[in-house]
């Protein structure tokens, strides 16, 4: 009983190094974002979406890249594949709606003619909700597999956290919008690449005793 805790419990190095790559590049992005929004008051309510939609891309393909190691999760890889797909096709959605007519100054007729945008930015949002079920479902199947792993649960939180924001930016001004983005963004950062760090040394460490065991 013991020993199979332990194999279940114990990581392995290619999940570590994976789930290193990833965490390395999700806070990388977010910190990058945040300082960027952070040094510059958003323009316009469509830059900020577009700042979310440019973590949502990165973290999608980082997800779809990662589901290669879903073979050591108890987990089906379809599921990181399809929660990838959902952020990757969220941001692209964003980045080639007409954001610049329907934050723009109104006009006669303006209506009309953001029915569908403003539909199809709605539907992102409810996009990214349902990511976050699958966000819950990943992290639980990583966290049984390395007690105490909250990368992936930060990235995932910063996710949900900007799906708020790009709801938002249908009513609140874009300098709220700004200075609630670029703090969550570099604190969610900070936290993920925190984390990735300790999972380098986990990586190292779990490989020793395998090694001396055998002797």
């Amino acid at each position: 009983m013991s020993s199979a805790a332990a194999r279940r419990t114990t990581p392995e190095p290619d999940l570590l190094a994976r789930l290193w790559w990833a965490g390395l590049l999700r806070g990388s992005t977010a910190l990058v974002l945040g300082g960027y929004t952070a040094s510059q008051t958003p323009s316009s309510s469509a830059a900020v979406a577009r700042t979310s939609a440019a973590y949502w891309v990165v973290d999608g393909l980082v997800t779809m890249w990662a589901s290669a190691s879903i073979a050591t999760l108890p987990l089906n890889r379809l599921v990181l594949l399809l929660r990838g797909c959902l952020a990757v096709g969220a941001g692209l959605v964003i980045f080639g709606l007409p954001l610049g007519d329907v934050f723009g100054r109104w006009h006669p007729g303006q209506l009309l003619s953001l029915l569908s945008p403003a539909t199809l930015l709605l539907a992102v949002i409810a996009l990214q909700i349902v990511a976050g079920a699958f966000d819950v479902h990943i992290c639980l199947a990583i966290r049984r597999r390395i007690p105490g792993e909250w990368s992936v649960a930060l990235g995932a939180a910063l996710s949900v956290v900007l799906g708020v924001i790009v709801a938002a930016t249908l009513a609140a001004p874009p300098a709220l919008l700004g200075r609630t983005l670029a703090p969550s963004a570099m604190a969610a950062g900070f936290g993920i690449l925190t984390r990735t760090a300790r999972l380098r040394a986990d990586r190292e460490s779990s490989s020793l005793p395998a090694y001396s065991n055998k002797g």
